[in-house]
């Protein structure tokens, strides 16, 4: 299958999937989720959708409260017809953020010394 076709499934995917969140769940455990990428295998049957939130809650439970609503986002996707095949929903924490303010707190430490160093 074209790439070209499978990124632009994934993009309509992104948007039907967080709007979806977003606005039709009622899951407190999902108020502040955001889908950072969605990643389709290449026959189209399984989609990997990665999240990011900014709640204090747990990851485990944002985790199990997607996996809880799979199936009503399933028929999200279905009820807007743009796929044959509804894929199967596999739901991944990103930590790309929790990286990036790891590397932020490492260089400013480093700054800091440095700093220090330059002083004596």
């Amino acid at each position: 299958m074209a790439r070209i076709r499978i990124e632009r499934l994934e993009s309509e995917l992104l948007k039907i999937i967080s709007n979806t969140i977003n606005f039709k769940l009622r899951d407190k455990n999902l108020t502040m989720v955001t889908i950072t990428d969605v990643k389709l295998s290449n026959d189209l049957s399984h989609a990997r959708i990665y999240f990011t939130h900014l709640s204090k809650i747990n990851s485990n439970k944002v985790l199990r409260s997607l996996q809880k609503s799979s199936g009503f986002i399933k028929n999200e996707i279905a009820s807007a017809k743009f796929m044959r095949v509804i894929p199967e929903l596999v739901f991944n924490y990103d930590k790309v953020e929790e990286k990036a303010r790891h590397l932020d707190e490492l260089f400013a430490k480093i700054h800091a010394e440095s700093g220090n160093k330059g002083k004596e």
